[in-house]
């Protein structure tokens, strides 16, 4: 299905943030194609709960591919994360975005990354 006819859905990506009821944190719950079209937001997103929290969980269970621009978005998110000494997690990782983080040696950085496996609400 070329991109002019694909489902707005197919392209897409949103987001719901909500306190978890297992861990106190900040949970952003994704969904959809976390490319450059999206990456700000979710950029912007996270940025906004970190003046509150001191752990915050991206819950990528929703999430069908990402490319570069979600990568930078990460990175630059672990980095403001670790400059105000709030953790950032991943959860609920798929294998093919678990393979992307560690071929792209990014994974280290998230040694939790697809552990609770849908444990966290």
């Amino acid at each position: 299905m070329s991109p002019e006819t694909s489902p707005a859905s197919e392209r897409s990506f949103r987001m719901e943030a909500h306190r978890s009821s297992a861990e106190p944190c900040a949970v952003v719950a994704c969904h959809g194609r976390l490319t450059s079209e999206h990456a700000p937001q979710l950029r912007s997103k996270v940025q906004t709960l970190l003046t509150g929290e001191k752990h915050i969980v991206l819950d990528f269970q929703g999430v069908t591919f990402m490319d570069s621009s979600g990568l930078g978005a990460l990175v630059t998110l672990y980095v403001s994360c670790r400059t105000r000494s709030c953790k950032l997690e991943l959860i609920n990782l798929s294998g093919a975005l678990r393979t992307l983080l560690g071929m792209t040696n990014l994974l280290s950085l998230f040694e939790q990354a697809g552990r609770y496996g849908g444990k966290m609400p």
